[in-house]
């Protein structure tokens, strides 16, 4: 039986199966993945140049990833999904579009504050690192936590993986040059992504943040964090919306040294 094809007026394909219902309703309004954070996307990447550096952070099924390469066909465009299902899904996707994994650089770890190991909650399009938000590593605690959900010794709601996690910082150490968009997804963990930063926010190594925040959803100021996070090391914040009509994060772009 051949799998239904959802096509996204931009021409993106993705497969049916791989969407939500609440996905689904909202592309009924637009039939693009996120509409008002699309359109800031496209801006964003119609001023890259030609052969520059985009990064998306938390790339679930690839759909910015097939979307940036249809755009910009010169980016080079990196990825980070560390569910393993989702990067299955993201294949598919590519083959679907008529690219392969040789068109991007997919990354299976995750980005927090810093390099290791951590538990990751499987929570499909919600997934996200487990850990104490706001300090730069699990407690001690939390650790043991993690460790007895692994060894099976204590339930978990989730479920759970370890996976390999590094930083922003790290990641511009590896690849040597600028970054010229990085667009962050990443449930609520914005805050610690960028504490994993500290080098590059300071540098300027990454020239333009777009990041979906989801303090609303979670009852938290992170949107208001993330701004005063950027603005003193000196980013001038373009899009600063806490509240979206037609998609469920805020949107927040940052940028420094572009113009």
């Amino acid at each position: 039986m051949e799998r239904a094809i959802h096509i996204f007026d931009n021409g993106v394909q993705v497969y049916e199966d791989q969407l939500w219902p609440g996905q689904r309703a909202r592309y009924e309004r637009r039939n693009v993945h996120e509409a008002e954070e699309e359109d800031v996307f496209l801006r964003l990447l119609g001023r890259l140049p030609p052969g520059g550096c985009y990064v998306d952070v938390g790339a679930a099924i690839g759909y910015y990833l097939i979307l940036a390469r249809k755009q910009a066909p010169g980016l080079t465009i990196h990825g980070f999904e560390p569910l393993e299902r989702h990067r299955a899904s993201l294949r598919q996707n590519l083959e679907l579009n008529g690219l392969t994994t040789n068109d991007f650089i997919i990354h299976s770890q995750g980005l927090t504050s810093f390099a290791g190991r951590q538990i990751f909650l499987d929570r499909g399009y919600s997934s996200r690192l487990a850990g104490d938000a706001g300090k730069s590593a699990p407690s001690l605690s939390q650790r043991w936590k993690d460790l007895l959900v692994t060894l099976r010794l204590r339930d978990s709601r989730d479920k759970t993986i370890t996976i390999e996690t590094t930083t922003i910082d790290e990641f511009v150490r590896q690849i040597d040059c600028p970054i010229d968009l990085l667009q962050m997804d990443v449930q609520g963990l914005e805050v610690e992504v960028l504490k994993g930063a500290t080098e590059s926010l300071k540098t300027g190594a990454v020239k333009t943040f777009l990041i979906g925040t989801h303090g609303r959803a979670l009852g938290l100021k992170l949107h208001e964090e993330c701004c005063d996070q950027l603005r003193s090391n000196g980013y001038e914040i373009e899009v600063d919306l806490r509240d979206t009509k037609d998609q469920p994060d805020g949107i927040l772009v940052a940028s420094k040294g572009v113009g």
